[in-house]
Order: C-alpha cells, then structure tokens, then sequence
C-alpha cells in the first residue's frame, strides 16, 4: 500500500515537471537556441523570466497579459523603446538582471505604462549614464526604482516621474557616482539609497525640491565634500546615514526636521551640529564619544546658538507678560489633582495672537514649538496641559528656560558612543588642584632638568662615565616636562569646552607628539636609571679592580641602545599598534585588540622589573659596605640609608600604583577611571622627571662646583667683553683723522 503512494507521488512530480518544462519550451521564441522564457501564470497574474546567452532582445511573442518580466543572463546589449510595446497596458514589473552586455536602453522605453509599479536593473557593468530612463512614464503607482551593481554615473532625471507619485525606494547602490550637482535628485520618497559609490562631493542644493523620508549615503568612502546648503530644499527628512564616509563636517540647512542621525566608523569627522539646528533630533550614533557631549553641554558646544536662544526666549517671555493670560499652574495634591477651568486653558488662537508681534526664522521656530508645547487637548480624559514649577534636567545639565512658571525644555538625545572612561566630558585635567599641580611640576621638570644640561654641557670638568649617564637622565626628564606642557597648554586653551578641541588635538600632530615624547622619556629614564644604577653597583661592589670600570666608550653604546629602545617604544603607538588617540592625555591605553596587550603587558613588565632590579642593587650597595663602616657612624649610616630609601620611594610612588592599575585594568577589573587616574598618571607619573635632577645632580657637590665655575666664567666673559668694549673706541675728528684712545678715555670734541 505505501508503493503505491509512493510511486502515485513520483508520477504526479514528473507530470508536473514535464508541464513547466512544456511551458518553457512553447513560449522559448528561438526554438533552435539555448534560450528559455518560462511562463508562470495564476488566477491573478502572469510572470514571465527569459534567460539564456543567445536571446538578443526582448521577445515580441509573449502574452498580452504579462504584468511581470524578468530577463537575466542574456546577451542583450540594446533595449529600444518598440520592444514593449506589446505589453505596454498591463506591464507592472520589470527586471533586468545579469546582463553583460547591455549598454543602452532608450529614451522613454517604460513610457506610458500606467500600472508600472517597479523598475529593477542590476549586474549591468556597461551601463553608464540612463538620464531619460523615465522619460515618459505616467504610472502614479510607480514606487520602486533599483539600479545596483552598473557603471552608472548620474542619477536619472526623476523629475519625469508625476507630481503626485510617491515611491517608496529609490536605490542607486553600487555605482559610479563620483557627485552630486545640484538639483541632482527631485524626488517625493520613502527611502533613497546611494551607498558603495565612488561619491566625492555632494554640491549646494542636491536634493532641491525634494521629500526624502530616509537618505542613506553610507559606505561612500571618498565622500569629503558636503556643501554647506548641500540638503537645503530638502523636507520631511526623518533619517540620514553618512556612516563609512570621509566627511569633517554636517552642514545644519534643511535638517530642522531630522530625528535620526547616523554618522559611524567616519573617524575623518571633526565638528557636529549645534542641538539648537537639529532641534528634532532623537537619537545620534556617531563615531567619536565627545561628540556626543555637544547634545549634553549644548551651552559650551556653541555659545553663539544658545545666546540666540536664550534672546528669543526673553522674547517671547515679554510678549506673554504683555498678553496678561492667564498662566496655569501645577497645583499639587497628596490625594486628588485640581485642573484649570477651561476659560484658563490657552488656545492655539490665542498663542498665535500673543506671539504674532515676533519676527525672525529662528523665532517663527520657537513660536511654533512654543504653542504645540502649551496646547491642551480638551478631549483627553487626562488632561496634561500644565506648566512645570521645575526646570527639566537633560544628562544632568539644566537646559530649560524659565518664562514665569512656564518652561521650555530642550530635547534629550540618546547619542552613542556615550561618553566612557577613556573619554568623559570633562577638561584635560578635569579637577582644579590637579591643573594647578601639574603648572608646578612643569616649572620644577623643566628648569632642574635644564639647569643640569648646561652645567654638565658647558663646565669644564671632564665628561665621565657618571655625567655621561646623568646628562641622558636630565634630557629623558627634560622631555617629559615637554609633554606636560603641552597637556597642560592645551588644557589652558580649551578649559571649560574641551569636546570641542578633542577631535584636532587627539587625532593632530599635538597630541601624537605628546604622546611620543611621554612613552619615549619614561622608557629612557627609566632604562637610564637602571644603567646609573647598575655603574654604581659595580663601581662600589668591584671597587678593589681598578681597571674593570665602565669607560665612557662602553657608556656610549649601552645608552645608544637604550635610545633605539625607547624611540621603538614609543614609535609603535603612531604605528597603530595601542594609539595615542584613544585619551586626550595621549597616553596608549586602547587595549582592544590581542597586539594593544600585548604591548602593554610588556611595557608594565619592563618597568617594573626594571624597578625590581634598582631595588635590589640598593639593597646590595647598602649591605657591601660592610658591618663596620655602617657601625662606625651612626649619622654616615643614617645619610646613606635616608638617600638610597629616597630614591627608592621616589622610583615606587611612580611606578608601583600604574602598574597595579594598569594590570587590573588590562585584566578586564578596571578599578579606576581616567578621572583618577589622570592624578596617576599626570601627577605621580612625571615626578620622576621633577625629582631625577635634584635627587642625581641639584644636590651633589660635585654639581653645586661644576655650577659655581661656570657662573664663574660667565662674570669673566663679561668682564673681559665690557673691557674691549671701552677700550678701544673709534673716533672721527673735525679734519678727517682717526684715533684710537685706550683705557677708556673719552676726548673732549668741541
């Protein structure tokens, strides 16, 4: 019994099978050629799909009824507009996909189709420019327009299309438009799409006259230039995409209505538009986290906007006190509500009539946000057409603007990236005391460490192994006072607005040479005292072998390597591997992927072995000098324990809390924010640099004589220059004759 029902299925597939193979063949217009034109019919209507490598037009001797069309994979090179005419009355849909060969498709082809509903040509690479594709078509339900994957260079000319038709998409992905002129697109839409072009400019009035729903332009990643009307005459945009573009800036006309925003992976963009221009903006996803600051502190983004703002609003706040309304007020209950009676309530008329008197674009805005804002709707069961006594907090910024008790809110924006502990919306230094700190260790760090260049560079004691080490030491410390100098400046410059400089500083040369020379002074100190330390160990431990002595040749290489070192250290984040852009203290502490740990595991790893091993020769230095010589005087003893545990607590109040934080927050259990830790890191980090000169050079005698003499000398320079000076004095007498009078001596000229 199931043979049976099984061989009756078989048979029923096959006679199937044989029926649309029967189909195909009879409606196949060259019998004799590989071509196929099956027709698949219903009750409702009839679809039709050639294909094959020998059809070479299309074919004439299809039914009259056809609504549906597709040709694909043919060798069609010339669509003339003849060759629909028999199917002109009832034709909704056509496709042409998959054709190599197709170069030309005439003026006014899909002319008077008054049912054309969709239009699709896709995988046409020789395709270039179809500017009268439309000419002609009068369908009004005409919502679907797709030219994907050609070498398409200029929109076609959409006025064609009825004044009164609206498409729902109109697609141009995967072309070649290299721009957009003005009055390029006209068109009533939904959606329009132009993503994956070779785009590079859009001009001033692009999309003049048009109504565009959503306009997605991503993934244009040449696209740099948008004209500052670049979407003026455009109405009713809800939704843009410029996501994967190469754009600096929005320009803010004609985007008074946009509710969304998307500008992700463009890492080129510098500046975003003032809340007070998009002012129906709802949701914003942009690259950079600051940028997202601008809809928190919109005072600080763009003071100019909000002055205006707030004069508009006294404005009108005049106006309603001229009115004498009355102004309802919140009456709070612990059981019931009392509302306004309705001779209370404000109308729209009456709003208009109050504020009529204003004058001004940016106020006719306000008017009309101010009166939808205050309209009451008498029909609500719940009526909700109250002031609020409270000004509303946006992200914790008091943005409201008190008119009486009436008030009127910004809008809140839910903008992402938000703002993270790499980047938060505060200043540089984020807290006064460290601003002011950090002033101080610059002036220390750069002054000793200066001061002990010039001495070692221009006194006339030799230069040994010790100076040597110590003048590398000064110039690595010398560098990171440099750094903060330049946080510092810059922090100075933007105090107060600082997401509106982040962009230029942490992704401009600034920032990228902070960034260097912090990592390339810490690496080279550090390994420059680990060498100092390292020569006096041996120097004390090996004192009885005069002649195994580090000479100043050996010195010489063993810093240069430190210098290569460091310059590879601190070369790498530029090479993207970390980056000093991810903080604006530009310092590499992006940690995203497997080689930004791994450097940063190393660079923690290096220094604190590197402290681990200046502990240790302390530790033996101390302890060499024998049981006697400690005990023989308790004040010696007692200098040489407090100088070592000095630099010591020195080189531990730097190191030892960046590196447990550092490896905590590598770990994945960050116990601080870059709030904190900027008290770390532009605090305690630097103290080094400060410290070094004072602790290895200031407070040495040897230095202080080194100093003397060559203060010495300079009084003797300048003796001996103000001595030749007067000395020798060149004058002209009354008959032409020169004489020479020494020892100062000035002659009486009458």
């Amino acid at each position: 019994m199931i043979s049976v029902r099984v061989s009756s299925a078989m048979i029923c597939m096959v006679f199937l099978i044989g029926i649309t193979l029967a189909s195909c063949i009879s409606r196949n217009p060259f019998p004799n050629e590989i071509t196929f034109c099956c027709n698949f019919k219903n009750s409702q209507h009839t679809n039709v799909h050639c294909y094959g490598k020998d059809l070479l037009e299309i074919p004439n001797n299809l039914s009259r009824s056809l609504m549906k069309l597709s040709i694909t994979d043919a060798k069609i090179t010339h669509i003339t507009k003849r060759e629909f005419d028999p199917y002109r009355e009832e034709m909704r849909d056509v496709t042409l996909s998959h054709l190599p060969n197709l170069r030309v498709i005439e003026d006014g082809t899909f002319s008077d189709m008054p049912n054309l509903r969709t239009l699709y040509i896709s995988n046409a690479p020789q395709i270039m420019f179809l500017n009268g594709l439309l000419l002609g078509v009068t369908s009004d339900t005409f919502y679907s327009l797709r030219i994907v994957w050609t070498r398409l260079m200029e929109v076609p000319d959409l006025y064609h299309l009825p004044a009164n038709n609206t498409m729902f998409l109109l697609d141009l992905d995967h072309n070649n438009i290299q721009k957009l002129s003005a009055n390029s697109i006209k068109v009533s839409a939904q959606q329009v799409t132009i993503n994956f072009n070779p785009l590079q400019t859009v001009d001033d009035y692009a999309f003049n006259g048009s109504q565009i729903a959503e306009l997605q332009m991503h993934s244009n990643f040449h696209l740099k230039t948008l004209g500052d009307l670049a979407f003026s005459g455009i109405s009713s945009l809800r939704l843009l995409d410029l996501s994967q573009t190469s754009i600096e800036g929005l320009p803010s006309e004609g985007l008074q209505e946009l509710e969304t925003l998307k500008i992700e992976d463009t890492h080129t963009m510098q500046t975003i538009p003032s809340i007070y221009d998009l002012r129906n903006l709802k949701t914003a996803k942009l690259t950079h986290s600051f940028h997202c600051c601008a809809f928190q502190y919109p005072a600080q983004h763009n003071p100019g906007k909000h002055a205006q703002f707030a004069d508009n609003m006294k404005k009108i706040c005049m106006e309603l006190a001229k009115s004498g309304s009355g102004i309802l007020k919140r009456k709070r209950r612990s059981i019931h509500k009392e509302w306004p009676s309705s001779q209370d309530r404000l109308s729209r008329g009456h709003l208009e009539d109050i504020l009529r008197p204003l004058k001004g674009k940016v106020l006719e805005e306000e008017k009309g946000k101010i009166i939808d804002t205050m309209m009451v709707d008498e029909e609500d069961e719940e009526y909700d057409g109250f002031f609020h006594s409270d000004a509303t907090k946006v992200n914790d910024t008091q943005l409201a603007t008190h008119c009486g008790n009436i008030i009127f809110r910004m809008p809140e924006v839910e903008c992402l990236p938000d703002p993270d502990a790499l980047n938060p919306c505060e200043d540089i230094m984020g807290m006064s005391w460290l601003r002011i700190s950090v002033w101080c260790v610059v002036i220390l760090a750069l002054l000793g460490n200066l001061a002990v260049i010039i001495v070692f560079l221009f006194s006339q004691s030799d230069m040994n192994v010790s100076r040597f080490l110590i003048l590398n030491l000064a110039i690595a410390d010398f560098c990171m006072g440099l750094y903060l100098l330049l946080i510092a400046a810059m922090d100075f410059h933007s105090v107060g607005q600082y997401f509106n400089f982040a962009f230029n500083w942490q992704y401009g040369i600034g920032c990228q040479l902070a960034g260097f020379l912090t990592v390339f002074s810490s690496h080279l100190s550090i390994y420059t005292l680990t060498v100092v330390t390292l020569e006096r160990w041996f120097a004390i431990t090996y004192a009885i072998y005069l002649t195994k002595r580090i000479t100043i040749k050996c010195a010489f290489y063993i810093l240069f390597g430190g210098w290569v070192y460091s310059i590879i250290m601190a070369v790498l984040p530029i090479l993207r591997v970390s980056n000093y852009s991810s903080t604006s203290i530009c310092l590499p502490m992006e940690s995203k992927r497997i080689v930004d740990k791994i450097y940063l595991y190393t660079v923690i790893f290096i220094n604190g072995s590197a402290f681990a091993l200046i502990v240790f020769c302390y530790v033996q230095i101390y302890l060499s000098l024998g049981y006697e010589t400690r005990r023989a005087s308790t004040q010696g003893e007692m200098t040489i324990a407090k100088k070592m545990s000095l630099l010591i607590l020195v080189d531990f109040a730097t190191v030892a809390p960046i590196a447990f934080f550092g490896l905590t927050a590598l770990a994945g259990y960050p116990l601080i924010g870059v709030t904190k830790s900027k008290i770390l890191l532009v605090f305690f980090y630097p103290l080094n640099a400060c410290a070094n000169p004072y602790l290895y050079a200031v407070m040495t005698a040897q230095y202080r004589h080194d100093f003397m003499k060559l203060i010495s000398r300079c009084k003797v320079c300048h003796k001996e220059h103000t001595k030749e000076k007067t000395g020798c004095v060149l004058l002209s007498t009354r008959n032409g004759t020169e004489k020479t009078l020494e020892n100062g001596l000035t002659p009486n000229i009458t």
